[in-house]
């Protein structure tokens, strides 16, 4: 990882968790970060265009309502309702003392803006709320697509979120007509949200086949793992594999190979990483671990990127040794423990987005102490640029020569 350079740098009054960050992607495919540390601070980081052309990293406190004195962020997500302009809708839960002795008070609350609008503007996001009173503790906050189908056609497609709880279910909240969220039966549009063996640590969701059916993937405190093939039209399950691991799951993602196949990453706290093959056709019998780069550390979370841009994916791991390990798969079919880069502190996050909005992804690592920002070299990037299109060239030649 040699060809990303350490761009920028901002600390948090306090620490936040593997749930207190988020990515608010724009109309035009730019990002802005959410960032939330456990004191109720929550950050906006974003780059804006200086007075000579140049960008300038800003990050700006935004003063969300109805987050008490006291209060603690468990977890935050965002989504864009609008695929042409910017209506954004931003879930965070907290936490605070009740009046009551030796009791707290759980929220979801929920913030929108008052219309669409071409420009971006998270003030006004945050000062629409609309409070959800909740009767457990909250975990992992994520949204997905629901969708309705009347026989091969999808009659509606609305966002909800999904929130895991400490009761070990699934909660799903979807916007009403007056623009209010309420819960709604889960079992109705998510059969495989059923009631699991401890609380729902991870959860993460991937639409197949034209989006007609999907795949669930879970990860639970006591180290269930779960992934379950869904029929979006019948509501059907159609196969549900599952496996217990001996630790606290911190993460699991679904990702698709070149090949058209679905894998999964199981991200173990204390165990090695496991990459799961082929889920579609072997279910969770084929599996292969990652080597671990120290014994100790705790690992918490992951991220695929094509962070060499050489057109494959690769594996980004983070731990609590303040270590970001990079898996690269190789001709021999392996994936190989292939670099390692260092921040100042524990990591809770990885993602690799378009910050810039220069198409150009940068790697983002959210530790304890705050957020780094890592961008790739623009000559790696150039030279990158140049190697594709020159096989690209040769390719169309050999094309013409054939014709003629």
């Amino acid at each position: 990882m040699d060809h990303l350079n350490y761009s920028h740098y901002f600390s948090l009054p306090s620490q936040g968790n593997v749930y207190t960050m988020a990515n608010l992607e724009l109309a035009d495919g730019s990002n802005k970060l959410l960032v939330a540390s456990l004191k109720r601070e929550i950050f906006c980081f974003e780059y804006l265009d200086g007075p000579d052309g140049q960008l300038i990293p800003t990050s700006r406190e935004v003063s969300f309502t109805y987050i008490p004195t006291g209060a603690e962020i468990i977890s935050l997500d965002a989504y864009n309702k609008s695929s042409e302009k910017n209506e954004f809708v931003v879930g965070i839960t907290i936490i605070k003392n009740s009046s009551e002795q030796d009791s707290v008070e759980t929220y979801l609350n929920i913030y929108s803006g008052w219309e669409a609008s071409e420009d971006f503007n998270i003030e006004n996001i945050a000062q629409n709320c609309q409070n959800v009173e909740l009767n457990f503790t909250p975990y992992i906050l994520k949204h997905t697509d629901l969708m309705i189908w009347d026989d091969e056609n999808i009659i509606s497609r609305e966002k909800v979120f999904l929130l895991s709880g400490s009761d070990h279910v699934i909660h799903v909240f979807l916007e009403g007509p007056d623009h209010l969220f309420k819960e709604i039966d889960a079992k109705e549009y998510f059969p495989e949200f059923t009631k699991h063996p401890s609380p729902v640590v991870w959860v993460d969701v991937m639409h197949i086949n034209n989006e007609s059916q999907r795949l669930v993937a879970i990860g639970c405190e006591c180290g269930y793992v779960r992934v379950t093939r869904v029929c979006g039209k019948t509501k059907k399950i159609l196969f549900n594999f599952s496996c217990r691991l001996d630790n606290y799951i911190s993460h699991v993602r679904l990702y698709k190979t070149d090949e058209g196949a679905v894998n999964m990453i199981v991200i173990n706290s204390v165990l090695w990483p496991l990459v799961f093959s082929d889920i579609i056709t072997f279910g969770l019998s084929n599996y292969y671990t990652l080597p671990r780069h120290t014994s100790t550390t705790v690992v918490s979370c992951c991220e695929l990127a094509d962070i060499d841009l050489d057109g494959n994916m690769e594996i980004l791991v983070g731990n609590s040794s303040n270590e970001v390990v990079l898996y690269k798969y190789h001709a021999d079919k392996k994936w190989w423990l292939e670099e390692v880069k260092e921040v100042s502190s524990p990591i809770f996050a990885v993602k690799y987005v378009d910050l810039t909005g220069d198409g150009v992804r940068e790697m983002i690592v959210y530790s304890m102490k705050g957020v780094h920002v890592f961008q790739l070299d623009p000559d790696f990037v150039q030279n990158a640029i140049e190697e594709k299109m020159k096989k690209l060239t040769e390719a169309d030649l050999k094309t013409i020569k054939g014709i003629i």
